[in-house]
């Protein structure tokens, strides 16, 4: 009687060549979801769609933890005063929330800019974490709150059972926690799975500057001090203020503010709140200070910001909470 031994079976390899045709298709089968310029929410929760038919002016974003896929394009983030460019064929890794400016910088209505984010599943995430153990590859040594990396063959079969879903949603509810569990698999295992690790380990450094951009990101409105933050999580002053300016390219008090100021725009713009309410409702106690670093944030005074933007189609509204 013969024995079959199971091994590790060949990963499939693909020319980028190979890759660019097999991205080409994929991009073909999307464009019939994305009638709108701007970003579209589809059928499946954490999955969402953008699509730009001409490059854009920087805006400020507030990136969740996601993945997100260049399927063709390109796009620019400014963080701090750090840039990173990515564009067709990488993923831009986002394993804690950052707040960038953003804009799409190669886009026509012949070859739109398009993309793929996708939503981490953070206690799966977890799970895997423990399963994988020493098999995630090591971090680079600079951890930084965006990083990019190059699809791969086994990135686009992914993709593109992806897009299968999105075209037959009613399969979703039975096949989708399958591709999300390997998604996140793909992703620790890949080029960028140590820092991806390394961001969710309570005792690294960079997990603990995911647990202090936590404490902001919910008491973001209250006077904190960097000694309390960092007491918190076991560091000193400087130590913290080191680790978190080489995540986020800020200060943690830099961080907060920003988180305040985006926050006053959002409520305004979305929920018609005077500039007096939104100073105090995010933690401001003088409404001139207020004025003052919401003009040297976003260029304008809030009042001049805020008509501004209602003038704006809603497709580019939406993209300022994305």
């Amino acid at each position: 009687m013969s024995t079959i031994q199971l091994g590790a079976s060949a990963k499939p390899s693909l020319t980028p060549t190979d890759l660019s045709t097999r991205m080409d298709r994929l991009v073909h089968r999307l464009l019939p979801l994305l009638v709108e310029d701007g970003m579209t929410e589809t059928a499946i929760d954490d999955i969402s769609l953008m699509r730009r038919d001409q490059p854009s002016a920087p805006q400020a974003i507030v990136y969740r933890p996601a993945v997100c896929f260049m399927l063709q394009g390109a796009k620019e983030l400014q963080v701090g005063s750090s840039s990173v460019t990515y564009a067709r064929l990488n993923y831009l890794l986002i394993p804690v929330m950052i707040p960038v400016s953003g804009r799409v910088s190669l886009a026509s209505p012949a070859q739109p800019y398009v993309g793929l984010s996708f939503n981490f599943d953070i206690a799966e995430l977890h799970e895997l974490m423990l399963l994988l153990g020493d098999r995630i590859p090591a971090a680079k040594t600079n951890h930084s709150g965006l990083s990019v990396g190059t699809m791969d063959a086994d990135m686009m079969q992914l993709l593109e059972r992806l897009v299968e879903l999105l075209e037959k949603p009613d399969d979703a509810a039975v096949l989708l926690p399958l591709i999300k569990r390997e998604m996140m698999y793909r992703l620790l295992l890949g080029e960028l799975g140590g820092q991806l690790r390394d961001f969710h380990l309570i005792d690294s450094q960079a997990g603990r500057i995911a647990q202090v951009i936590e404490m902001l990101k919910q008491r973001f409105h209250e006077p904190l001090r960097v000694r309390d933050l960092a007491d918190a999580v076991h560091l000193s002053e400087s130590a913290l203020y080191q680790a978190f300016k080489s995540v986020t390219a800020m200060s943690p008090i830099q961080f907060q503010k920003k988180l305040r100021l985006d926050e006053a725009r959002r409520i305004m713009l979305f929920e018609g709140m005077d500039v007096s309410s939104a100073c105090y409702q995010v933690g401001y106690e003088s409404p001139s200070q207020f004025s003052r670093e919401y003009s040297r944030l976003f260029g304008r005074s809030p009042k001049a910001d805020i008509d501004y933007f209602r003038q704006l189609p809603d497709t580019t509204l939406n993209q300022m909470v994305s």
